[in-house]
């Protein structure tokens, strides 16, 4: 008798234990989200771009140190300059792959999205991949005055996600 109740225990652990776990509930919102930015970032659409991120942006690319983003003008004046570079030669993006973790300790409000995507040409030939990780807030940010946050945090559902810093990661050889 003893047996069958620890096979039973066993069992009903490694259940339990063995479950997928269920995506982030507001998966396909940031994933939604994503896609439309790209889609901006494709069209070098920088009104469109703006659209999708919060104010202030933290950017951070290779070993250079963290750029914060504090204005509109700010924004517009570095994607200008993106525009013009030779980053920005490419036609389109193909995602390769997206996973959405929530992160934060207020649940449901802070989320980071994994991306590996390919840069592709009019011919749609791979001129390069990449992978960034995309921060994301749900509406502008939760760093007010007390009253304000508060007021952020109870309309909350409300509210889109919008990315809040952007950082490159090496791609895994």
């Amino acid at each position: 008798m003893h047996r069958y109740i620890v096979l039973s225990f066993f069992i009903l652990v490694s259940f339990i234990l063995g479950e997928d776990q269920k995506p982030f509930k507001h998966e396909k919102r940031i994933i939604s989200a994503l896609n439309s930015y790209v889609s901006s970032v494709d069209q070098k659409d920088l009104g469109g771009m703006l659209q999708h991120v919060t104010i202030p942006l933290d950017l951070h690319f290779g070993s250079q140190k963290v750029t914060t983003i504090r204005s509109e003008n700010d924004f517009k004046e570095i994607f200008k300059g993106w525009k013009n570079s030779d980053r920005s030669n490419f036609h389109s993006t193909k995602i390769r792959s997206i996973q959405i973790e929530q992160t934060g300790i207020i649940k449901n409000m802070l989320a980071v999205a994994d991306v590996t995507y390919d840069r592709l040409s009019d011919s749609g030939d791979v001129i390069r991949t990449e992978r960034a990780l995309y921060h994301f807030v749900k509406g502008n940010g939760y760093y007010a005055k007390p009253l304000q946050f508060i007021w952020a945090l109870s309309t909350k559902w409300a509210r889109g996600w919008k990315i809040y810093m952007i950082s490159n990661v090496d791609i895994a050889q």
